[in-house]
């Protein structure tokens, strides 16, 4: 995508009813799109032999959502001029978002066999593969197409997604670098880029390529997103910073009302403004116009937990999951929120209601082997699923064996081993935890990768402390310390709040309390916020008995 490129979001409903937000790409900002769909149209009926007018039509069909009115287009093109990969391909993509795989595998084997060469003949490859399910086919044909011709940046996108979607950020920029290289100001790839940076913990590199984006295409929805939400989080949401936070706002509520996503951002302007009802109230109002959009109800479902409300949140995320099983956030959403959800037996009493517990719980053990089964290929999946079987389950050994598998598949990944190590140190394997945590700690990027390393410190700090080694752990607390007034940039409540465990960790107890007060202030969200109170509380009494004469 170039500078001049534009983008464009599109409201798409697969053969099951869901309906889906999709960003396309776009050669042209659109403009009077009404008026020339009628003239296309008009155009076409009258000369129905000719292809290129046929063909702008089909693509303006696309790019307003009319995707089974454009599939039917190109259908007629490729019939009449077979030759044209390019249609065969824009075809197959369209069916592939609808969610019509096996018409799209079809799609890319005529292209396939419309005379393509051997570098278009691979990318196939790859698309097919991808329809399949097959990453790892898919990934090998996209690199043999690129490798043939490093200059084609669909080939380095397409790998680049790829491997985004399975959970692998370092091998994700390594493909966008390579479309930076051909064009620094491609939007697509610097927004890929972004995304993947924060995924491994670069914030100084993410934050350079989130201010060119803003330089280069402010207005465009994705970088508008991506602005908005870091505004939100470092607080931007009152005095005269909070109007221009609200005036972006509108601006992309005005370009998209049926993006998901952007209402969610609406959400936690008014939740990080200390307006929760008004928050949750966003979203309640967007699921109820938008009932098929599942990305509305996982908001919804995260925005009622974020605020406390776990047996509601539980309730929309299971309906969310009945909606649209095919999304693994959906799953690990629920693995977090269905255990703070589910009332312990002991508290429901006997009988029919210690019968519901049993219930919930096979439930719950039934999801996570689902789970792995349907996703197998993330790495947090298999750290999720590690967790809760120590957390809820307390089946130490697997619990322990499934996180080790996220390291497996993601080695040179610091938050798998860090994910890794926080579930040793809940299973008492504190050892092992620090070898996990460390190895984690050598992998972060040299400069700016705080917003892992001071919770990881933090966690260093445990599990030394509860091996007896209390200079390793004061040593891993005071580096939280230090990094969390970088953090603090980023992210100042979650840095408060991982300072305050550090002070608290140190024997600072009024530190840590001014912390946790700050904290809960600057609206720390759940189940955090439930955790600092508790904090707070243990450590007043903890001072009170030390001042009793």
């Amino acid at each position: 995508m170039s500078r001049n490129s534009a983008s464009c979001l599109v409201s798409v409903t697969q053969s099951s009813g869901v309906e889906l937000n999709v960003h396309l790409v776009l050669d042209e900002k659109p403009s009077r799109q009404d008026q020339k769909l009628k003239t296309l149209s008009q155009y076409v009926q009258q000369y129905a032999s000719g292809w290129k007018k046929r063909l702008e039509l089909a693509n303006l069909l696309s790019a307003k959502g009319y995707w089974e009115q454009a599939v039917t287009e190109y259908r007629q093109i490729v019939e009449r001029q077979p030759q044209l990969i390019d249609v065969w391909l824009k075809l197959g993509k369209l069916l592939q978002l609808m969610g019509r795989k096996a018409e799209a595998i079809e799609v890319y084997q005529s292209a396939r066999g419309s005379g393509s060469n051997q570098v278009i003949e691979q990318h196939i490859t790859g698309l097919i593969a991808t329809c399949q399910g097959d990453t790892k086919k898919a990934i090998l044909a996209f690199e043999t197409a690129a490798n043939l011709e490093p200059n084609n940046a669909a080939h380095w996108l397409a790998l680049g997604q790829l491997q985004i979607g399975r959970e692998n950020p370092l091998a994700a920029l390594r493909a966008f670098d390579e479309i930076l290289s051909l064009n620094p100001n491609d939007i697509v790839a610097l927004i890929h880029s972004y995304d993947a940076l924060m995924a491994v913990g670069n914030i100084p590199q993410a934050q350079q390529q989130l201010d060119k984006l803003i330089l280069l295409a402010a207005d465009d929805l994705r970088v508008l997103q991506r602005h908005l939400d870091q505004r939100c989080q470092i607080k931007l949401v009152s005095g005269e910073q909070g109007k221009l936070t609200k005036k972006m706002m509108s601006a992309a509520l005005q370009q998209a009302p049926n993006a998901a996503d952007v209402h969610k951002s609406l959400a936690y302007y008014h939740i990080f403004r200390g307006d929760w009802a008004q928050g949750i109230k966003v979203l309640a109002e967007f699921t109820e116009k938008y009932p098929y959009n599942p990305n509305g109800w996982y908001h919804y479902g995260r925005c009622l937990f974020d605020t406390g409300e776990y047996q509601a949140a539980a309730e929309v995320m299971l309906k969310v999951y009945r909606l649209y099983p095919d999304d693994w956030e959906i799953y690990r959403a629920l693995c977090e929120i269905l255990p703070l959800s589910l009332t312990p037996p002991l508290a429901r009493g006997a009988g029919e209601d210690l019968q519901m517990a049993e219930e919930d719980n096979l439930f719950l053990a039934s999801l996570v082997e689902e789970m792995l089964e349907r996703f197998p290929e993330r790495w947090s999946v298999w750290a999720t699923a590690g967790r809760l079987l120590v957390e809820s389950f307390q089946e130490i050994k697997r619990g322990c064996s499934l996180s080790l598998r996220g390291t497996q598949l993601q080695p040179q990944l610091a938050d798998a081993w860090f994910c890794h190590g926080r579930v040793l140190a809940l299973a008492g394997k504190h050892q092992k935890a620090v070898t996990a945590l460390e190895k984690g700690w050598q992998l972060l990027p040299e400069t700016g990768g705080y917003r892992q390393s001071v919770s990881a410190a933090v966690w260093l700090g445990e599990s030394y402390q509860a091996l007896g080694n209390d200079r390793s752990s004061r040593q891993w607390w005071e580096e939280a310390c230090q990094g969390s007034e970088k953090f603090r940039l980023f992210h100042p409540v979650m840095a408060d709040y991982w300072q305050g465990r550090a002070l608290e960790g140190l024997g600072d107890a009024l530190g840590a309390i001014e912390l946790y007060r700050n904290a809960l202030t600057q609206q720390l969200l759940y189940p955090v916020r439930d955790e600092v109170k508790h904090r707070i509380k243990r450590l007043r009494a903890k001072l009170r008995k030390r001042s009793r004469p």
